[in-house]
C-alpha cells in the first residue's frame, strides 16, 4: 500500500486550500493522503475522475457492502462514534446516504416525488415572502449577522414548510434543526434528534389521516409500481437528511456567495445590470462558494484499476469537490468567478455530487440561493459587510471537511 504523500491537516490546506489542491491536482488525479487517527486513503483531485468514482458501481458508500467484510457495519460505527442510544439504530440504518445498490435505488424512487420540479416551483412565492420579511426585519435593525438573522432562518423556515411542520411548531423545530446540524461543534445531538423523531412520528400519523401538499404527506402516501411504501423509520430518516443537507449547507452557501460577489464587483455589477442572468449565475456561484468541499468515501468492492492506479479491495477513495470544481480541464481560468461561464455538454460543477447519490434537493437549493441573492444584492444596493476579510472566522468541521463561516456581520 502506498504511503501518504500529504496530510490534509497541513496549514497549506487551511491557509490556501484552492492553491494547495491545485498543486495536488496537477501532480496526479489520485493521491494518497493521511487523516488523523485513520488509515491513508486515496484522494481524487480532478473533475472527470470524481464523476467517474461517484457513478462507479464497484465503489460503495458502506464498507460493510465490500464482499468478505467482517466486523462492525457502518451503522454500528455511526451509533458508536456519535454515542447514540440503541433506539436510534433503525433511523441510522434507513439513512439513504449510507445505502448502496437496489436498497438505495428503492428508497430514492420513493423519496424523489417529494422534490418534483412542480413542487419546488410552487414554493417560489412563499420563499420570496419569507426572504422579504427577514430582510425587512434586518433593515429595521440596521445591522446584524447575515447567517443568524437571514440565511439560517430563511433555509430553516423553508425546510419546515417543505416538510409540513405547522407554523406554531416551527420555532422549536428550527432550534432542534440547528442543534442537530451543529452536533459536531457542541450541539446536543441526542436531545435534538429525539425531538425531531418524536415530532415527525406524530406528524406522520396526522398526514396519514389528513394529507396536505407537503413532503411528509408525499412520503407517507408514496408508493412505487409494486405498491412498496416507505417505512416510518425511512420517512424519519429522510426528514433528518433534508434537515442536515437542505438547511445547513444552503444557509452557509448564501453568505459564501455574497462574499464571492463582493470579491468580484465586476460580476456583481453585471448581475445588477442584467438580473435575468442570475438563475444561470447560480451554477458558477455554487462552483466557487460551495460549503461542502469533500464527498463521502467510497470503498472498492474488488481489486480494480482507477485513473491508472491499482486499488485493492476494501480501500477507500474520497473526492475533493473543491478541487474538482476548480479543475482547469473543465473550468478555464478556474480561480476567476465568471457568472456568464458556459460549459460544454456533459460538464458541470460537483457541488451536489454526481451519480446515484446526486442531491435530490439541488433544485430547491438553487432556488433559495437565487431568491436570496436577488433580494440581498440586486433589488437593493445598500448591503455592506462590516468586517474585513482578515477578521472573518471559520469553523473547520473536520480535516479536509467543511469550513463554515461563524458569522458575516453586515449593515443594511
Amino acid at each position: 500500500m502506498a504511503e501518504p504523500i500529504v496530510t490534509l491537516t497541513n496549514r497549506e490546506f487551511t491557509d490556501d486550500p484552492i492553491g494547495a489542491y491545485a498543486r495536488l491536482r496537477e501532480k496526479s488525479p489520485l493521491v494518497r493522503v493521511g487523516f488523523p487517527g485513520g488509515p491513508p486513503v486515496w484522494l481524487i483531485t480532478r473533475n472527470e475522475e470524481t464523476k467517474a468514482a461517484l457513478s462507479d458501481p464497484r465503489l460503495v458508500v458502506a464498507y460493510s457492502n465490500v464482499p468478505g467484510h467482517r466486523g462492525p457495519s457502518v451503522v454500528d460505527l455511526m451509533v458508536e462514534t456519535l454515542d447514540l442510544p440503541e433506539e436510534f439504530r433503525d433511523y441510522v440504518a434507513a439513512n439513504m446516504m449510507i445505502l448502496d445498490g437496489e436498497a438505495h435505488a428503492r428508497q430514492r424512487r420513493l423519496v424523489t416525488p417529494a422534490f418534483t420540479a412542480r413542487r419546488i416551483k410552487e414554493m417560489r412565492p412563499r420563499i420570496e415572502a419569507i426572504s422579504a420579511r427577514l430582510i425587512e426585519t434586518l433593515a429595521r435593525k440596521g445591522s446584524g449577522d447575515l447567517i443568524e438573522d437571514y440565511s439560517s432562518p430563511l433555509t430553516g423556515t423553508v425546510i419546515c414548510e417543505l416538510i409540513g411542520i405547522d407554523e406554531a411548531d416551527q420555532p422549536q423545530i428550527r432550534k432542534w434543526m440547528t442543534e442537530y446540524a451543529d452536533a459536531g461543534n457542541g450541539g446536543d445531538l441526542e436531545t435534538s434528534a429525539r425531538g425531531i423523531f418524536e415530532y415527525t412520528k406524530k406528524l406522520i400519523e396526522r398526514r396519514r389521516a389528513e394529507p396536505r401538499e407537503d413532503m411528509i404527506s408525499a412520503l407517507v402516501h408514496s408508493r412505487d409500481e409494486d405498491g412498496d411504501r416507505l417505512t416510518e423509520a425511512e420517512i424519519i430518516s429522510a426528514v433528518l437528511l433534508v434537515v442536515n443537507n437542505g438547511h445547513h449547507s444552503t444557509s452557509h452557501f448564501i453568505p459564501n456567495a455574497v462574499l464571492a460577489l463582493f470579491d468580484n464587483p465586476d460580476q456583481l455589477a453585471l448581475l445588477r445590470a442584467r438580473p435575468d442572468a442570475l438563475p444561470h449565475a447560480i451554477d458558477e456561484l455554487m462552483r466557487v462558494a460551495n460549503p461542502v468541499p469533500t464527498a463521502g468515501p467510497r470503498y472498492a468492492t474488488e481489486d480494480m484499476e482507477f485513473a491508472g492506479f491499482p486499488i485493492c479491495k476494501g480501500e477507500a477513495l474520497t473526492s475533493s469537490l473543491l478541487s474538482a470544481n476548480y479543475d482547469p480541464r473543465v473550468f478555464p481560468e478556474p480561480e476567476r468567478c465568471d457568472v456568464e461561464r458556459v460549459l460544454k455538454r456533459g460538464e458541470s460543477h460537483l457541488a451536489f455530487g454526481a451519480g446515484p447519490h446526486y442531491c435530490p434537493g439541488a433544485a430547491l437549493a438553487n432556488l433559495e440561493g437565487e431568491i436570496a441573492l436577488d433580494h440581498l444584492l440586486l433589488r437593493r444596493d445598500s448591503l455592506e459587510i462590516t468586517v474585513s476579510r482578515a477578521d472573518l472566522r471559520y469553523t473547520e468541521v473536520s480535516p479536509g471537511g467543511a469550513r463554515l463561516l461563524d458569522a458575516l456581520p453586515v449593515r443594511l
